[in-house]
């Protein structure tokens, strides 16, 4: 609790009162309302990583997502598959966290989708953490949180549709690896804070629509692979 209060005060030092009230509205106040805690951030030396040295290379410190940023971007998503193909593609958050994001997911779209939500997260203390948050939620088999590598994404796939959610938990070698596994499989992306976004091009990717916030956390874009025309149509 009291490295939390010192974080806020920081935050408030560095970046002035606007920030912290977004902050509260968009992250503190889902885990009042819920009785979580997925708001504080687990910076990289801090967690506990159990993959391979290019993987925890790779990897960066957890930041919870936005809550209008994952409705607003699953929307989008939602949109481009068609209310039929949304039901039937499997929703991935590759580098979970502490679970945030697949539970404003699960609880936006409860009863509109057909498999459970995925959370892959390297760090097995923050996927224990998630779990413990999705017992509080009482989401029950609409999620499935597991400690596992983003690499091996695939041993959870039901559907042959996806979208994948991704807050920059991991760049360079790894992300490749992970937007290479994801080639032959019809999806849309939401990349939140895309900071290797130049990467998506060599993947065959489309970008449909893109937002420029005022912090790394308000900025993302969603796009579409290319093995599948009809993954959807451009967003207006």
């Amino acid at each position: 609790m009291h490295r939390k209060l010192s974080y806020i005060l920081q935050v408030m030092r560095q970046r002035g009162l606007t920030f912290f009230w977004i902050y509260f509205k968009e992250s503190v106040l889902f885990d009042i309302r819920n009785g979580t805690q997925t708001s504080s951030r687990v910076p990289k030396n801090e967690q506990q990583i159990s993959s391979g040295k290019v993987e925890q290379d790779d990897g960066l410190l957890y930041v919870a997502s936005f809550t209008s940023v994952t409705r607003d971007t699953t929307q989008i998503a939602r949109d481009l598959l068609g209310a039929e193909r949304f039901r039937t593609a499997q929703f991935f958050d590759l580098g979970c966290g502490k679970g945030k994001a697949l539970f404003v997911y699960a609880q936006t779209y409860s009863g509109k989708y057909l498999y459970p939500a995925i959370g892959i997260e390297y760090d097995a203390g923050l996927a224990d953490l998630a779990n413990a948050n999705l017992s509080k939620m009482g989401l029950g088999d609409a999620i499935r949180i597991v400690a596992d590598s983003a690499t091996n994404l695939k041993s959870y796939l039901n559907s042959d549709c996806a979208i994948i959610y991704l807050y920059n938990s991991f760049q360079g070698e790894t992300l490749r690896t992970v937007l290479e596994v994801l080639r032959p499989i019809p999806h849309v992306l939401i990349y939140v804070d895309p900071a290797e976004k130049d990467v998506l091009g060599e993947f065959g990717y489309q970008i449909k629509t893109s937002r420029r916030g005022r912090y790394n956390a308000d900025t993302w874009l969603v796009a579409t692979s290319s093995i599948d025309g009809s993954v959807g149509h451009d967003a207006g």
